[in-house]
């Protein structure tokens, strides 16, 4: 049996251990026989990195070719690997561990029992890759995950954009995750999914003490990014109100996750661009959309997901002219799940409506937040280290100082950032 690696490039990670060095025979063997059988035999297997800097902050992402025999024929498949970054951060070594552990209880625990709900209500299961190999073992964590773009699953382009068809499939996806997990709650009242799924509970919205004042430190090197770039574009009240906000912005996120009911779901946690891929029919309209990267889910409002995408994931423009008709249909999706499990709708598409507005803080405060990877085209990304590090305050300068000097070349700037404040603005949100 022979073994071959291609590394096209290095890891981003920069700490003293490479993360692609977790990866071993064994892990591809049963990643192999769990998508194959235990007949599948391995030949040889190719590590090929695809993703760029800034893509991924949370984990290390990379992707593995593998030839193998089965029967008298050779075959070849593939797998998304996400790796433990291997960051020297004292945040990272507080939450890394915890993050792999939401993801591999959400495939191995909650996603059976959400799509049994779906199925006994006969819908299709949702649109999710397959967990096909898992190791939690403490700083060496790792997923093998379906490899979607053997299906011709691609990323939107980040820095264009959303148009209406693809927030149209997104939103049907969402209001699917949504809505099973209401029908799920509903077939066990006794005992909230919380209880049910401790992994839900394990999240940075709960941190406290000397964690919390860890994550406020990150936010605020983000954060300061935020108020360069308002101050360089003559939005100088907004600039103050986020230096007015920013002692307590750690304490307006966990404001923004309290649960009301009848507003409780199980949400992504982090329903942006980057964690959707889209497939294409002969003539280029997206057809299918598949949701990846399940380490933030948590129980909160369906808000939480909407404003995170609608604010993060397309341009202005197409927000102001179709939000009410997006969330429209978020509802319809979700109403027509609940109501084909046997379960009256919790909340009418008013509601919905009143919900959202409640919740366009933390769309603002997320914008706020992921400028690097908004406005980075044609600047230097920051990468994880120089982010999630204690130090990133520090580590930022420099970056910010090439931002501003590209600030009015840079076109996702209006499309994206500045129209989100601008809506903020109109809507109340920052006074």
């Amino acid at each position: 049996m022979r073994l071959s690696f291609s590394f096209s490039v290095s890891a981003e990670a920069t700490g003293k251990r490479d993360p692609l060095n977790f990866i071993t025979e064994q892990h591809v063997k049963s990643a192999l026989r769990k998508e194959k059988g235990d007949e599948a035999q391995l030949l040889i297997w190719n590590i090929n990195n695809f993703t760029e800097k800034g893509d991924n902050m949370a984990t290390v992402v990379t992707s593995v070719v593998v030839d193998y025999h089965l029967g008298s024929e050779t075959h070849q498949t593939s797998y998304i690997i996400k790796l433990n970054p291997c960051i020297t951060s004292a945040l990272n070594d507080l939450f890394t561990n915890m993050i792999f552990e939401k993801e591999v209880n959400f495939y191995e625990k909650i996603l059976p029992d959400l799509n049994h709900m779906l199925n006994n209500a006969g819908q299709e299961s949702l649109r999710i890759p397959e967990l096909f190999h898992s190791s939690l073992e403490e700083n060496n964590e790792l997923v093998f995950l379906s490899d979607l773009r053997r299906k011709g699953f691609v990323m939107v382009d980040k820095f264009k954009g959303q148009d209406e068809a693809h927030v149209r499939l997104a939103l049907k996806e969402l209001s699917r995750l949504h809505a099973s997990s209401i029908l799920l709650q509903a077939k066990a009242p006794d005992t909230n999914l919380t209880e049910r799924y401790p992994s839900l509970n394990k999240d940075w919205r709960n941190c406290t003490g000397e964690k919390k004042e860890r994550l406020h430190q990150i936010f605020s090197g983000r954060y300061d990014n935020a108020i360069v770039i308002l101050k360089g574009c003559e939005r100088h009240t907004v600039a103050a109100w986020v230096e007015r906000i920013l002692p307590n912005v750690v304490d307006l996120f966990q404001e923004q996750f309290t649960k009301i009911p009848p507003f409780e779901v199980i949400c992504h946690g982090d329903f942006w661009n980057n964690n959707m891929l889209f497939r294409y029919n002969e003539v280029g309209d997206p057809v299918e959309v598949m949701i990846v990267d399940h380490q933030g889910s948590r129980v909160a409002s369906p808000a939480i997901d909407l404003v995170h995408f609608l604010y993060t994931g397309l341009r202005g423009d197409i927000r102001r002219a179709k939000l009410q008709d997006f969330l429209g249909v978020y509802y319809n999706t979700f109403s027509s799940v609940v109501e084909a499990g046997g379960m009256a709708v919790p909340f009418t598409l008013s509601e919905l409506k009143q919900e959202f507005r409640k919740r366009m803080m933390y769309g603002l405060l997320f914008s706020l937040l992921v400028i690097p990877f908004q406005l980075g085209k044609g600047v230097e990304v920051p990468s994880a280290e120089e982010i999630i590090n204690e130090n990133a305050k520090e580590n930022l300068k420099a970056w910010r100082q090439n931002l501003k000097q590209s600030l009015h070349d840079n076109p996702t700037l209006n499309d994206f950032f500045l129209s989100t404040v601008d809506d903020m603005l109109e809507a109340g949100v920052i006074s």
